[in-house]
């Protein structure tokens, strides 16, 4: 067991990539051409944050009182936002303390020419103009330390751009920061071969290894290599025997002893574990389809593991098992949430839970340790925001003496700071986009609508700059924005789409329809075989509508807005519900549902058969498919579109769009279209953003009104 708190984290945004992951991420001709964008338009229808200081729990009060006046008086004016300002990278991302408690790193641009992104690394304890940039290479996906403190790990698309083909690469940070000049510092691609990365695991006790998980024997398949990231000596540690989907390791030995694997046959999830590198895998916990959980940690005293899962009850649920026998553990209780699957988990040096979080419509912590819910409650007390909604920790040092502290407002960008442990000290650091701080953004809030067969469904509504639920007096148009996965979910929480949208003069309804993840296994497979013309699309008309009988729409001015699924989801809503929908605007969303999955990447292959368990047969019954494929319905379709799509995408092959803009222009109808040459699932270059969401601002003025 780690003697670190081993923590099961997922992102605000991103929560988790369950089977499939379709994601979620106007200039003059010139600009476009500048940046080779293709346009093809056929239209035939003639301080929110306080001043950073070093605070400890005895000094607080006046500054709160000036600093908050301050905040308040920025607040009561709401312009509007740039695009270039609110779609621009952030300036701090992602940072981390290394393991000695040395050093900070963040991705961040560079400031002499705003490129991006670059890895940044600074003295913890020198001003933040110190930082310096460590890697060469301007294309981080993400990075993490080494154990040994010294080492960056981090992730570049070795392929064409968007093509996701993610090597790992490592990087002596400190020799920079010692003085060896940039340009001749030492980088090295730890994965010599034409394969793509799964993850990388780093260990404590083994500062100088890295277990990397690749396809590069089989394009299919994810084997476990073991690198030396000293010499980047590599060689094969674990095999993939065929049906292995994820791979973990035990932390004493930092060897690889557990494995999810997905049975082809029934859709079913097998943990095994094994004792040893010599001894044979055994498989431990058997998930049948439609039920899901994790291994998260052996305990320390070798006999006893604990998962996560939710076979015989709805949500899922944190249990001990006996590791020989599989069996639950007699003496401990599972630790669950009747309404919410547990999210992340906290365990301590000594094999306790000391903190689970559930999030229904917002985010809950539980508390076991008395220790740690004073360190929350101090972090809560004394952070350097008002408007609280949620705070993480995102990073520590080995010892733990310093935790690195994500404050995150309902309203604005997040805020870090530093909390001393021993000394019960906050130091700020930084906002995470400060240009953002000279406006003022609208307010979330929960709604809990049902469906028509009465199936509750969690929903975010963000009235436009100015409006909320006591002040507004007229409906107001309405943009649906529709999560991608479609095994995700929307989340509370201050989202840069939705403030540019509500910033414009419309609400913003996101709802998390039936197949979502995080509200039970009865609410996910509610899901099953419903997409386009079934329940999950039914979720959003009635969403819609009661926003339209309660006042807060208009009839006549709604656009469906989605990315990936979402982006399905826009051309089902105007497909198959064409009066309810003015316009839609729909990026990397496939049509063609059979199309889908047959042009999906190879190392998705082994998901395919749970694919068709969601979603319905669509291999073996073409009627089926063209029920629920936008594509056979374009005929119906009377509001404009806007559609977007990246050249590279390895998920939703562009085809998808290319034939459905095709056809509706042999049909006449109202589309425009971009596409990006040099983007994949995402539209992730600065340039191409502003494109695209300048592109959208008039699209939907034209089209529902608005500032």
């Amino acid at each position: 067991m780690s003697e670190d708190l081993f923590k099961l984290k997922l992102s605000r945004w991103a929560r988790c990539l369950m089977v499939l992951v379709l994601v979620e991420a106007f200039t003059e001709l010139a600009t476009a051409f500048h940046i080779g964008i293709i346009s093809i338009t056929t239209t035939h229808n003639n301080n929110l944050f306080r001043k950073p200081v070093i605070c400890s729990k005895h000094s607080r009060s006046a500054q709160r009182q000036t600093q908050h006046a301050t905040y308040e008086k920025d607040r009561k004016t709401a312009p509007l936002i740039p695009v270039e300002t609110l779609f621009g990278n952030l300036e701090y991302r992602d940072p981390s303390l290394s393991p000695d408690g040395k050093y900070l790193a963040y991705i961040g641009p560079k400031h002499s020419d705003g490129s991006c992104c670059y890895i940044f690394v600074r003295d913890l304890d020198q001003p933040l103009s110190s930082a310096k940039i460590v890697v060469p290479d301007n294309r981080i996906r993400s990075y993490f330390w080494a154990y040994d403190s010294r080492t960056i790990l981090y992730y570049v698309n070795n392929g064409e751009p968007g093509r996701e083909l993610y090597h790992l690469w490592a990087v002596d940070a400190i020799d920079v920061m010692e003085g060896i000049p940039l340009e001749n510092v030492r980088v090295r691609d730890l994965i010599p071969w034409n394969a793509k990365v799964q993850n990388a695991m780093v260990n404590k006790r083994f500062p100088d290894q890295v277990l990397i998980a690749t396809n590069a024997r089989d394009s299919t398949l994810f084997d476990v290599y073991r690198c030396n990231i000293t010499t980047g000596q590599i060689e094969i540690d674990t095999s993939n025997p065929g049906d292995v989907i994820s791979w973990g390791y035990h932390d004493e030995s930092f060897e690889v002893r557990r494995a999810l694997a997905l049975d082809q046959n029934d859709s079913s999830t097998v943990l095994r574990i094994r004792d040893s590198m010599i001894d044979p895998w055994r498989d431990l916990y058997v998930y049948p389809y439609g039920d899901k959980g994790r291994f998260v940690a052996f305990c320390n005293d070798g006999k006893n593991g604990w998962i996560t899962s939710n076979k015989g009850r709805d949500t899922v649920a944190l249990l001990k098992l006996n590791i020989a026998t599989g069996a639950p553990c007699s003496d401990t209780n599972a630790f669950g949430s009747d309404k919410a699957d547990v999210e992340e988990v906290v365990i301590d040096n000594n094999s306790d839970v000391v903190m689970l979080s559930y999030y229904y419509d917002k985010k809950i912590f539980e508390f076991f340790d008395a220790t740690l819910r004073n360190d929350y409650d101090f972090l809560v007390a004394n952070g350097p925001v008002e408007h609280l909604y949620e705070v993480n920790v995102i990073s520590k040092v080995r010892n733990e003496s310093l935790w690195l502290v994500s404050y995150e407002p309902s309203d604005a960008p997040n805020f870090y700071a530093i909390y001393n442990k021993q000394e019960q000290t906050l130091k700020p650091l930084f906002c995470s986009h400060p240009a953002l701080l000279d406006y003022s953004f609208a307010t979330m809030e929960v709604l809990n609508i049902y469906a028509r067969d009465n199936v509750p469904l969690v929903c975010y509504l963000t009235r436009p700059n100015g409006v909320n639920e006591i002040s507004y007096s007229a409906p107001s148009p309405l943009v649906l924005l529709v999560h991608g996965g479609p095994w995700e979910r929307d989340c509370y929480g201050f989202n840069p789409l939705v403030q540019f949208i509500a910033n414009r003069g419309y609400a913003v309804l996101q709802v998390n329809y039936r197949g979502s993840s995080g509200f039970g296994k009865r609410f996910i497979n509610l899901g099953d075989r419903q997409w386009g013309v079934g329940g999950m699309q039914n979720d959003l008309t009635d969403a819609v509508k009661w926003c339209i009988e309660n006042g807060i729409a208009k009839a006549d001015a709604i656009c469906i807005y989605g990315a990936s699924y979402g982006g399905y989801a826009c051309l089902a809503g105007l497909a198959f519900t064409p009066n309810l929908y003015k316009c839609g605007v729909s990026i990397a969303g496939p049509s063609n549902v059979k199309l889908l999955l047959d042009s999906i990447p190879k190392h998705w292959s082994p998901l395919r058969q749970k694919l068709l368990r969601r979603i319905g047969n669509v291999d073996g019954d073409e009627d089926f498919n063209r029920r629920i494929s936008p594509f056979y319905h374009l005929q119906n379709i009377t509001g404009a579109l806007l559609m977007a799509q990246g050249a590279n995408d390895p998920r939703v092959d562009i085809n998808h769009t290319n034939n459905i803009v095709s056809e509706m222009n042999k049909l006449k109808k109202d589309v425009d279209y971009i596409v990006y040459p040099d983007e994949g699932h995402d539209i992730l270059k600065p340039l191409n953003r502003f494109d695209f969401y300048n592109r959208v601002e008039v699209f939907l003025t034209k089209h529902l009104g608005g500032t």
